[in-house]
């Protein structure tokens, strides 16, 4: 597996960081569509949604890209350094680089908050979103869940530490990543995008809520939104019921696509 890795991984620098990313190309008979996987926070192009895809762009034949965010996988940087806008801006370069077709975004988590922000910037290219347990706006919660002592000792040191059932360690959430994640907020205007969303979420989630999946369907207007809850499935959407939903999904959206 590992020299498989080494003939389709790539790498890239952009704002000075190489950035790691594997490209596949539509195959001759594949669906004229992009496919791109954007993980979530601590998550990677290895982790079990993205490598399916991939499995799915070896079935499918369209053209597909994924990668690891800076400070994510083997990519360079720190975490505590990056920011959205950092993330953005990968996400956007990448994008621009490889993808010959309309594209189908699939964001996960965090993800799903910059899919958005990639389909407000390229409107028409993008053809469908689908949200996996999708967390727009999540550091404003972060911010208000934090008790009185909580938040003066975050005035004082400048960072919070979250804990999270997918991690032994603590995620750090710096004030500088907090500050430029309020410049990326999608949660605040009305926003129409030319495109199909599917928001998958499952009920035993304890990341996010439901309430923000409908925040979303209230802030946006797309050509086509479903809303799809899955019983008992957690934040990850993982199992083999979630990837065949998400499978079913894609195929749905590619064939609308084309």
């Amino acid at each position: 597996m590992k020299n498989e890795n080494k003939k389709i991984y790539k790498s890239i620098k952009i704002n000075n960081l190489k950035i790691s990313y594997i490209f596949k190309d539509r195959k001759k008979n594949g669906p004229k569509i992009s496919v791109v996987f954007l993980s979530g926070y601590k998550s990677d192009m290895k982790g079990t949604k993205a490598k399916f895809i991939d499995k799915l762009s070896n079935d499918y034949g369209f053209e597909y890209l994924r990668f690891n965010y800076s400070g994510h996988g083997s990519s360079e940087g720190k975490i505590e350094e990056r920011t959205i806008s950092s993330w953005l801006k990968e996400s956007l370069f990448l994008i621009k680089k490889n993808m010959s077709f309309p594209i189908i975004l699939i964001g996960s988590s965090m993800g799903g908050w910059i899919s958005l922000l990639v389909a407000i910037k390229f409107k028409s290219k993008i053809k469908g979103i689908i949200g996996i347990a999708t967390a727009p706006d999540f550091t404003k919660k972060l911010i208000r869940q934090l008790s009185a002592k909580e938040k003066k000792m975050y005035l004082k040191n400048k960072f919070i530490h979250v804990s999270s059932k997918y991690s032994e360690s603590k995620y750090t959430f710096t004030s500088t990543f907090i500050e430029d994640a309020k410049k990326n907020y999608i949660l605040k205007n009305q926003t129409y995008l030319p495109s199909r969303l599917s928001l998958l979420y499952g009920t035993a989630d304890n990341s996010v809520t439901l309430n923000d999946q409908i925040k979303i369907l209230n802030y946006f207007k797309f050509k086509e939104t479903k809303l799809i809850i899955s019983k008992e499935s957690d934040h990850r959407m993982s199992s083999k019921k979630d990837l065949v939903l998400l499978q079913r999904e894609l195929e749905q959206m590619i064939r609308d696509s084309t």
